[in-house]
C-alpha cells in the first residue's frame, strides 16, 4: 500500500511531539481520502519524512524582536510617541500623523540586524529634512537623530536597504523638547 504525506501541516501550538503529530496526521490522511479527492503530487510525499524549513515570518519576527530589544535597552523608562518593527525589505517607512502640540522636537531611534545597511531619510509636515538623513549599519547598534518640529504636523522616515535584506528593524519617535506651560 502506497502511503501519502499530509496535504497540510500545522506548524504552531499543538503541544504534540513531532513524531506523534506526523503519525496522527498520516493516519487521518489515510482514512479521510476518498477516490474522488485529488491528492498532492507523488514528489510531495518525501516531505512527510523530513521536516520542512522554518517559515520566514518566524525568523523575521525574531530579527525584529532583537532590534526592538536594542531600542528598549537604550531608551529605558522613556515612552515613545509611536514606533514599530518588521522584516527588512528593499524599502520601508512610517509617518506619524502629528506630535502633541507641546513637543518641539523628537529623537528618532532606529536599530536593525542582519549585516546590511539602511539609508534613512526624513520628512516633517510632508517636507524633506535633508539635514537629518543618515545611514545605519545593521550591526546591532542604535541610530539616533534629533528632528525639530517647527510647526505641528507629521514626522516620518523612509529606509532603503543596501546590501543584504536579511534581518529585522525597529524604530521609535521619542519626545525630546517640550514647550513649557
Amino acid at each position: 500500500m502506497k502511503q501519502r504525506g499530509p496535504r497540510r501541516r500545522r506548524t504552531h501550538g499543538t503541544g504534540i511531539g513531532l513524531a506523534a503529530a506526523l503519525s496522527v496526521t498520516a493516519l487521518l490522511g489515510a482514512t479521510s481520502c476518498s477516490s474522488g479527492e485529488q491528492s498532492g503530487s507523488p514528489s510531495a510525499s518525501p516531505s512527510a519524512t523530513k521536516p520542512a524549513p522554518a517559515p520566514t515570518p518566524d525568523t523575521a519576527d525574531a530579527d525584529a524582536d532583537a532590534a526592538r530589544t536594542l531600542l528598549e535597552g537604550t531608551f529605558v523608562n522613556m515612552k515613545s510617541l509611536s514606533g514599530g518593527s518588521g522584516e527588512l525589505r528593499p524599502q520601508f517607512g512610517n509617518t506619524h500623523p502629528a506630535a502633541p502640540d507641546n513637543v518641539l522636537s523628537v529623537t528618532f531611534a532606529f536599530a536593525c540586524t542582519g549585516g546590511g545597511e539602511v539609508a534613512l531619510t526624513f520628512t516633517v509636515a510632508d517636507e524633506d529634512v535633508p539635514s537629518a538623513n543618515g545611514t545605519q549599519m545593521c550591526d546591532g547598534s542604535v541610530f539616533q537623530q534629533s528632528i525639530e518640529l517647527p510647526e505641528p504636523g507629521s514626522v516620518g522616515f523612509t529606509g532603503v536597504v543596501t546590501g543584504t535584506e536579511n534581518g529585522g528593524y525597529a524604530y521609535a519617535y521619542y519626545p525630546e523638547k517640550k514647550q513649557l506651560p
